[in-house]
């Protein structure tokens, strides 16, 4: 016991010559206080998980993967019989008039309706038409395109439109995890609309006015996003992206072009990867008592630096 007594760092004060103070009574209340914040404020990250960002060159052969893209598109002058979406792309790949034609279904298929619905044209009461559901593209440059056909196939007619919705890839919740997320940008953009009321009103989604013989062109930048959770093995891809757009009257060979309204894509190589990860409890609890010893070396430290200035004013 004498020999572990020799080697003992931690020397006890006797409490017969320790003085409790105001001061130090201050600071260790502050130093309980400050702890106590801390641990109960990591807890609910703790138990939820961090999220760690990071970005890769893709390797993959572009090209060969089909990608779903949600779209939510009203074409306002035009009828579902007079306009057709088109899909064009670097494979030779050109689609018109893709849409999926409604009929009646029993109750067991109903059932059986797969949740990736493909795209589908519906009149709308004001005469012009809807387009809501997936359609798929190659992962490479490409477009889809609206575009009159009929009597409207002629520089005269218009093609105003409004966009609720375009999503490219994996559908998924808002993840406040990501900042900044850009999944769907068409629909988050704020717009003021009049009523019926006569008051103002904010909405989401994109709408443009056309004039005769107007295309429309958005030309929009997409980065493929990979969302993991380690913890329970799920993966989602969806896409963010930014766009810019134009609109000019075309020609060809001096002729003037009836309108359309068109979305080229350009996908970028590079893939954002956010991985939900979980801390052990050993790390956490290691974190939380070395700001607990920080606290209280660095609290110990003013409580010195008091005492000692205290003691040479009375000196």
């Amino acid at each position: 016991m004498d020999f572990i007594r020799k080697v003992d760092i931690f020397h006890s004060p006797s409490y017969d010559v320790a003085e409790p103070t105001n001061l130090g009574g201050g600071l260790s209340l502050t130093a309980i206080i400050f702890c106590a914040l801390c641990f109960f404020s990591e807890i609910g990250s703790f138990r939820n998980g961090r999220t760690k960002e990071m970005v890769y060159l893709e390797n993959a052969v572009g090209g060969k993967e089909m990608i779903p893209v949600y779209l939510d598109i009203t074409i306002l002058d035009l009828k579902c019989e007079h306009v057709t979406l088109d899909i064009q792309d670097g494979h030779g790949r050109y689609e018109i008039d893709e849409h999926r034609m409604e009929k009646k279904k029993s109750e067991a298929e109903e059932d059986d309706v797969e949740e990736r619905k493909d795209v589908e044209k519906v009149d709308t009461d004001e005469g012009g038409c809807h387009f809501q559901g997936y359609i798929h593209v190659r992962h490479m440059k490409g477009n889809f395109h609206f575009t009159p056909r009929g009597e409207h196939h002629h520089p005269n007619s218009t093609i105003s439109h409004k966009i609720d919705a375009i999503k490219f890839g994996d559908q998924i919740v808002y993840d406040e995890d990501i900042p900044n997320n850009s999944f769907n940008l068409f629909g988050t953009e704020a717009r003021e609309h009049e009523g019926e009321d006569g008051e103002t009103y904010e909405t989401r989604g994109v709408m443009k006015e056309s004039y005769e013989g107007e295309t429309h062109d958005y030309l929009v930048k997409l980065v493929r996003t990979e969302i993991a959770d380690l913890d329970t093995g799920t993966y989602a891809y969806p896409y963010q992206y930014t766009y810019t757009h134009r609109h000019f009257v075309g020609h060809h060979k001096g002729k003037p072009l009836p309108p359309r309204i068109f979305f080229r894509l350009d996908f970028s190589p590079l893939t954002m990867k956010f991985t939900r990860v979980q801390d052990s409890f050993l790390v956490f609890i290691s974190r939380h008592l070395a700001l607990i010893g920080g606290t209280f070396a660095v609290l110990k430290m003013f409580h010195t630096g008091a005492h000692v200035a205290r003691e040479a004013k009375f000196q």
